[in-house]
């Protein structure tokens, strides 16, 4: 529905309900808190490349987090099999992430060898 107005967005979007691309859109928003998180678990990491299509919610438990949260991989320093992947708690599977929540589920990584 287009209305014409500055306002089109906010009469249209449903705002009470949060979709996965809600929850991606606000992580590409503090895209730049995530990146400097990595790069302060190695000082050698002067680049990360986001993998916005790792984006996924996961139910259950584990030793880390228990119940819900989110996660997203990437890699780092543009190498080719480096990775890693990071989490948030989440109150339910339609909620934003606390940024300050994040860790590191999977660290700093090439081909399967931690990166020193």
């Amino acid at each position: 529905m287009k209305l014409g107005t500055p306002f089109d967005h906010f009469l249209t979007h449903d705002y009470t309900r949060v979709t996965k691309q809600d929850q991606i859109d606000y992580l590409k928003k503090n895209e730049q808190k995530m990146t400097d998180y990595i790069k302060k678990q190695n000082s050698k990491v002067t680049s990360v490349q986001w993998d916005w299509e790792s984006v996924e919610v996961h139910r259950g438990g584990g030793p880390i987090v228990e119940g819900i949260s989110i996660g997203i991989s990437g890699g780092f320093n543009e190498i080719k099999g480096s990775n890693f992947a990071l989490q948030w708690p989440l109150k339910n599977e339609k909620s934003y992430p606390k940024i300050s929540d994040m860790f590191i589920v999977q660290p700093l990584r090439i081909g399967g060898t931690l990166y020193e």
